[in-house]
């Protein structure tokens, strides 16, 4: 499923903090429930069909998607995080396939135009967004959710690393081609799950491919 050379020492260093993480919390690390974000934009999504849940951590949205009828495929590097969501489908009785991979060690082979949904819910990988434009069949969505540069400093989530938050308008550039059905920039109070408490600057972004 990748090709490609590896990332090396810092990819591996991540992945061993995000396992230790799904490891020591007896809960899901951010909750069982699924993004807000996503929960309400449903109506702006295609009905269902195939979905790719990239950065899916535990499973929260891959889960609540498929509940609804959707196929999908979860990705993430951390083997406690795609253990625990399997575990959860097992129990909640629906399909879902999920892969251990590191995004950063390899490029993606998911062949274009084959996907209704790409979910990137706190995973601020650029070349991957740039790609996912390509794998969209007509009329199918990309959702982005992530943190801006003004959330440095904040203790309410997201990277404090300044090259993964987004710029100003950059999932628009990013979204090149892909007709933007949402977009917003700002500061958020409301708490989205237990590990985001309190202000924190968000951007989110869904768009569509045309036919």
């Amino acid at each position: 499923m990748l090709a490609g050379p590896g990332a090396g020492r810092k990819g591996m260093r991540e992945r061993e903090k995000w396992d230790t993480r799904y490891q020591d919390s007896k809960e899901p690390f951010y909750g069982r429930e699924p993004s807000a974000f996503l929960a309400r934009s449903l109506p702006l999504l295609p009905e269902r069909g195939r979905c790719l849940d990239l950065g899916g951590g535990q499973g929260r949205n891959a889960i609540f998607l498929a509940r609804r009828g959707w196929e999908v495929v979860m990705v993430d590097a951390a083997l406690a995080g795609v253990a625990h969501a399997r575990a959860w489908a097992g129990a909640e009785k629906v399909r879902l396939r999920s892969v251990v991979a590191d995004l950063q060690e390899g490029a993606l082979a998911v062949p274009e135009r084959s996907l209704d949904l790409v979910l990137m819910v706190n995973y601020h990988d650029r070349s991957t967004m740039t790609a996912a434009g390509n794998w969209l069949r007509p009329g199918g969505a990309l959702l982005v959710e992530g943190f801006a540069q003004e959330q440095l400093g904040r203790s309410s989530g997201g990277p404090q690393d300044p090259a993964l938050l987004f710029h100003p308008n950059q999932l628009l550039l990013l979204a090149h081609g892909l007709r933007v059905v949402w977009y917003e920039d700002r500061l958020i109070t409301d708490d989205d799950n237990p590990r985001h408490r309190g202000a924190k600057w968000v951007v989110r972004l869904i768009a569509r491919r045309t036919a």
